[in-house]
């Protein structure tokens, strides 16, 4: 029976084929412009998201202000001035997880292999490679043990590695900045642009350990900032009261005073740009789900027309012995039959764009404002779901209206 069914379909979609072809050519666009706008959301939502947290997934940044003096008096106002000692001093909060000193120890004349740039130098610590994020691409970061025994060592960041030293590897590699050596010891790995930056990019920067750049430059031991990661990121603002409350113990003023020390917390950008970029996420699969019930009210269009052609052709099966099921499962069947091979080539065509446009996206190069789509192989099956369920929907009427008809009166209008 189910095989014979399958015949007659095949034979009637042969016979009106123009019609099933253009009628499938719509559902399969459907879904392919469903996979395509979902890809292009998904992919945009991360790619934001981790432009975003180039700078640090969580990271906040503490840098100090000035104190009133008595009576508010603007002349007696005096600078909060941070120290190596500050940083350890914070994860003594339950609220702080770690912290890590950092000094912005300026432009500097930075030559090896016969070449010679300006480049930005940072002093920094251990803790700072974990929160800020920073990935090393070949050797390592500051350690401990470098910044306790003022080693002259760098971290290179990726584009002046490649400007000093082009495709050869700088590792191990002794430079000079501004006249003292110095060795690489580690070579970041490459974060392209970035949406957030203290200063240049991490691929433009150039670190040294923290009482290095004190000693060598600055001379002395106090520090621009201190970059700290809560608990977590609900926990930002209360690890602020206490990071403000635990420096104001040490710099003597009180833990509510708003212009002793100012912060910059990471994670409110990103939950800025995570939300558009799920609004985003949600617009374009809308678009795509309503093209996909588009061609689901033009499948339900198309088998009440074709129900309407084949008056006769069902009266007589019904007067020959067909019953209400039968000419019900035998037109329900050809709606799903076309949607299900229609949504098999919309994944395949969706797919294939969103491959084609992966492939130019690679080609173009690094770009903060161009996504790469994300091809979900869930998003696709939920998509061909979806259709094969909208079709068997819209061909619900016309089954049933064909299962009603009457042989007598079917006959009589032909």
């Amino acid at each position: 029976m189910l095989r014979e069914l399958f015949l007659e379909t095949w034979r009637n979609a042969r016979a009106r084929w123009l019609r099933v072809l253009l009628t499938g050519s719509g559902i399969a666009w459907g879904l392919a412009l469903f996979i395509c706008l979902t890809a292009m959301g998904q992919g945009s939502r991360l790619h934001y998201r981790e432009k975003m947290e180039a700078i640090g997934r969580k990271v906040i940044y503490a840098f100090p202000g000035s104190v009133a003096g008595r009576g508010g008096s603007e002349i007696s106002t005096r600078a909060v001035v941070l120290e190596n000692d500050d940083p350890p001093r914070l994860p003594a909060s339950p609220r702080v997880e770690s912290a890590a000193a950092e000094l912005w120890s300026g432009p500097r004349i930075l030559k090896a292999n016969g070449r010679t740039k300006i480049v930005y130098t940072y002093g920094t610590v251990a803790e700072a490679e974990a929160i800020r994020n920073y990935r090393v691409g070949e050797g390592r970061f500051v350690s401990q043990a470098d910044v306790q025994g003022r080693a002259r060592v760098v971290v290179l960041g990726a584009v002046v590695a490649e400007r000093l030293f082009g495709r050869r590897s700088a590792l191990g590699a002794t430079v000079r900045l501004d006249g003292h050596p110095f060795r690489v010891v580690g070579v970041s790995a490459k974060k392209g642009e970035q949406m957030v930056n203290m200063g240049p990019r991490d691929d433009e920067q150039v670190l040294l350990p923290l009482t290095t750049a004190q000693t060598l430059f600055t001379h002395q031991d106090h520090i621009n900032y201190i970059l700290f990661d809560p608990r977590s990121r609900d926990e930002g603002a209360e690890a602020m009261d206490r990071v403000r409350g635990i420096l104001g113990r040490h710099h003597h003023f009180g833990p509510g005073d708003d212009q002793a020390v100012d912060f910059f917390n990471a994670w409110e950008m990103i939950r800025i740009v995570e939300a558009l970029g799920l609004g985003l996420q949600i617009f374009l699969s809308a678009c795509g789900l309503m093209t996909l019930a588009a061609g689901g009210v033009g499948v339900m269009n198309i088998m009440l027309v074709a129900v309407a052609e084949r008056t006769r052709e069902l009266a007589l099966r019904k007067a020959l012995g067909a019953r209400n099921r039968d000419v019900f499962v035998q037109l329900l069947l050809e709606t799903v039959l076309l949607t299900f091979a229609s949504g098999v080539v919309g994944m395949a065509a969706g797919s294939a764009i969103v491959v084609a446009l992966q492939w130019a996206r690679d080609r173009a190069g690094e770009s903060l404002l161009i996504s790469r789509p994300v091809l979900s192989p869930g998003i696709v099956a939920l998509g061909f779901v979806v259709l094969v369920g909208t079709g068997l929907v819209a061909g619900l009427l016309p089954a049933r209206r064909a299962a009603r008809l009457d042989p007598a009166d079917g006959l009589r209008l032909e």
